[in-house]
């Protein structure tokens, strides 16, 4: 989110101002400006991110999902149920301070003056301007040259530099909780005649009286990847414990793991594998969806 609205900003100021490229704006904390010498620069600094007060979200919102497919050569039906969380999206405040930096102080007021005139024509920063992972949700609310959040001297002393002239900014963007790509619930009912054959293997499959097998797929709620810090292979057979449970699990060919029906709560995961150096990660299992890790193993 930080990182789409700083692109949004630097490609319309950029764009409006004497700057040639993006690539004369720094994100950096602007105390590192401090000895550095060289042509114009703009330095956009995020300082204080906030929920906002003036935007609230709504909460929550529950799909569900019906899909029904036949297997001919079994003679069954199966008929997949799922339902995902949506949640609207929750607005945050994020405050930025833009400050220039040239050889002469005529040639920073210059500088701050253009980004000026150009942020004020867009009080509102249209969707048409906006890079694509903010749109969706219309025109962005941004205010300029307001009092910052934090009070200006207390902001000024923890960045440990001099007062100098600056624009304080502040856009209102959307914050979406990551939708995992694992249903959230699978429930798969599947009906058979009476001639069902012993030897089919269902999983956590409960056979009923007339015949038919009900069979349902427990939730995935940590699911990863481990692979090889040196290379970046995915790595098989590495052993994946969740510490303080008797659940453990190894990764397939393809370096995947994935642990079911854990409870809600804050979790850690041990990782071994012969010659390469133990692991432990943290995994949030919070019920609306299922936590997924990209982890990366070092050679002992």
């Amino acid at each position: 989110m930080i990182i789409y609205i700083l692109q949004t900003l630097a490609g319309i100021i950029a764009g409006g101002t004497s700057l040639s490229s993006t690539e004369q704006i720094e994100f950096s904390h602007p105390s590192n400006r401090k000895e550095e010498g060289g042509g114009p620069i703009l330095n956009l600094y995020v300082y204080d991110i906030r929920e906002s007060k003036q935007i609230q979200h709504s909460g929550r919102q529950v799909e569900r999902k019906l899909t029904e497919a036949k297997q001919v050569e079994s003679q069954r039906k199966q008929v997949t149920q799922s339902a995902s969380l949506n949640w609207s999206p929750t607005w945050f405040d994020v405050s930025m301070l833009l400050t220039a930096w040239d050889r002469t102080a005529l040639g920073e007021h210059y500088l701050l003056s253009q980004a000026l005139g150009v942020l004020l024509r867009h009080r509102a920063l249209k969707e048409e301007f906006l890079v694509p992972e903010l749109r969706g949700y219309g025109n962005l609310n941004l205010t300029v040259a307001v009092e910052p959040q934090i009070e200006a001297g207390s902001l000024w002393s923890a960045l440990t530099i001099a007062l100098r002239p600056a624009l304080y900014l502040m856009v209102t963007v959307p914050v979406v909780p990551q939708v995992s790509p694992v249903y959230l619930v699978w429930q798969r009912t599947i009906g058979v005649d009476n001639n069902f054959q012993p030897e089919l293997e269902l999983e956590n499959a409960s056979v009923h009286r007339n015949g038919s097998i009900e069979s349902f797929t427990k939730r995935v709620v940590v699911a990863g990847i481990i692979k090889n810090a040196v290379t970046n292979l995915p790595m098989k057979e590495a052993k994946v414990e969740v510490i303080g449970t008797k659940e453990s699990t190894t990764t397939n060919k393809e370096g995947l793991f994935y642990f079911e029906e854990l409870r809600n709560g804050n979790y850690v995961l041990q990782i071994n594998s012969p010659g390469y150096l133990p692991l432990q990660v943290n995994a949030l299992v919070d019920g609306s969806s299922c936590t997924f890790k990209e982890i990366s193993l070092n050679p002992a």
